[in-house]
């Protein structure tokens, strides 16, 4: 669901922006993506600007002023700062009846010189553009320009040429409320964008981890069936040393393992051999084992991040490059936070608490949570600890919680376990534990609203 705005909507989108932000200073300018402007202003702060000059779908709209994006630099950032930073909102227009907004603004330059600018952005698609002119509207930057042979040249010092009006346009209706509906949902998807982006490195890393963790569960699984086949290697040195005084029950023994049996010694020591080979084979199969358990658990941890990818926070990425990319960790500047802390959304005023990884889990079920909150789980799969806190939950706050136990264990529908936080004891190792009394509920789907829900998660505090 994309911002359609058409010539309608042109029309109601410059009369919201007439009522609110003119007559304001542009306090910055945020360049979100190569398409994605933000404007922030100085005296009306309910809400930004989002200037989307998309191929298919360009748009403005105002936004939530809570949203956030750090800048992009380049060209674009340079120039839109240099002549729209400070400056003051003294008119807004529609130009030539068309899909074309031109913003009157006005700039106090470095001498103390009033300075007029005029920014034009044309939200027609596949020829949409955005330009900045001088007071006699020369052409001062373009985001695309174009050559002397084009219908409308843009070339910067040139004169501006507005687009012709398209006169067999007509004024189809318009809704408002579900433009901007279509505008959050633009927002999410820019997140999620930014998010898989920042992540890439770390994204391909872990996939290779996981396969590169499996290829060595499989070299460690071969290199203990080749020990075990040298467990016999005890018995042979031992029947040697027995035979050591018949000396022909030893030659027709020594003719039969051969193939083990180095000439150049003697029997004893050929005895002495063979059990410093079967120690080493013990030695090996008893290393393999730990790391092969080692290595499944790795790779059952990295699983779950994988799957469960989407629902991590810039924060939690952040840990998790510190954690495996450490190099890659370049957001030195933010507080330390404590990585064991869970995640919490709240429902109808009862928080419901999440880890995602055994740490947090840990954490969360045996110090924040109190004996008469409720503990889910998935059953029968790796996944979270989700806490209730509260001991008498409704029915939707039990459904809710259950829904988010399917969503952190990459599922949409299952079997979950439910008991009382008294009823759960640790296991034997971290993160696992053993339930005394639970019951079973079964969901069949996971409702939009709670994975939505899920994305207004915050950090529980120590």
């Amino acid at each position: 669901m994309s911002p359609k705005l058409n010539l309608k909507g042109v029309i109601e989108v410059i009369s919201e922006l007439k009522s609110k932000v003119l007559n304001n200073f542009i306090s910055n300018v945020s360049i979100v993506n190569s398409s994605d402007i933000l404007l922030t202003f100085s005296f009306y702060n309910k809400e930004k600007l989002l200037i989307c000059l998309n191929h298919n779908n360009p748009f403005v709209s105002l936004i939530d002023s809570s949203y956030n994006s750090a800048t992009t630099l380049g060209g674009l950032n340079e120039n839109l700062r240099k002549y729209l930073k400070g400056s003051y909102i003294i008119n807004i227009e529609q130009i030539n009846s068309d899909r074309v907004i031109k913003f009157s603004l006005t700039k106090t330059n470095e001498f103390y010189q009033k300075e007029n600018y005029f920014l034009i952005l044309e939200l027609i698609p596949t020829i949409n553009n955005l330009l900045i002119l001088d007071e006699k509207e020369n052409i001062v930057f373009a985001k695309h320009y174009t050559d002397l042979t084009a219908s409308r040249p843009v070339i910067r010092g040139m004169k501006y040429i507005p687009i012709s009006a398209n006169k067999e346009m007509q004024l189809k209706d318009f809704d408002m409320k579900s433009y901007k509906d279509a505008v959050s949902h633009y927002l999410s998807e820019i997140d999620q964008k930014a998010k898989k982006e920042k992540a890439l490195p770390l994204f391909n890393y872990l996939k290779q981890r996981v396969k590169s963790l499996n290829k060595k569960i499989v070299v460690l699984e071969k290199e203990m069936e080749e020990a075990k086949s040298k467990y016999e290697y005890k018995e042979v040195g031992e029947t040697l040393l027995t035979l050591m005084n018949d000396e022909e029950n030893l030659n027709d023994y020594i003719n039969y393992i051969k193939d083990i049996y180095d000439g150049d010694l003697s029997p004893k020591d050929n005895a002495n051999k063979l059990f410093e080979k079967y120690k080493k084979a013990k030695r090996t199969i008893e290393n393999d084992i730990r790391e092969i358990s080692i290595a499944k658990e790795n790779v059952e941890e990295i699983e779950y991040i994988l799957s469960i990818f989407s629902y991590y926070t810039d924060q939690e990425i952040e840990e998790l490059y510190k954690k495996y990319l450490p190099k890659h960790h370049t957001n030195k500047r933010n507080k330390e936070v404590d990585a064991r802390l869970p995640y919490y959304i709240t429902y109808q005023g009862t928080r419901i608490g999440f880890g995602k990884n055994k740490e947090q889990n840990n954490y969360l079920t045996f110090k924040k949570a109190n004996k008469d909150d409720i503990y889910l789980h998935v059953s029968s799969y790796h996944g979270a600890h989700v806490i209730i806190f509260n001991n008498d939950p409704s029915k939707e706050i039990i459904l809710v919680a259950s829904e988010i136990t399917l969503l952190l264990s990459n599922l949409e529908s299952g079997d979950i376990y439910i008991a009382d936080v008294k009823d759960v004891k640790k296991g034997e190792e971290l993160g696992k534990v053993n339930l005394l009394k639970y019951q079973t509920i079964t969901l069949h789907e996971v409702r939009e609203s709670t994975k939505q829900l899920l994305k207004e998660q915050k950090r529980i505090q120590n």
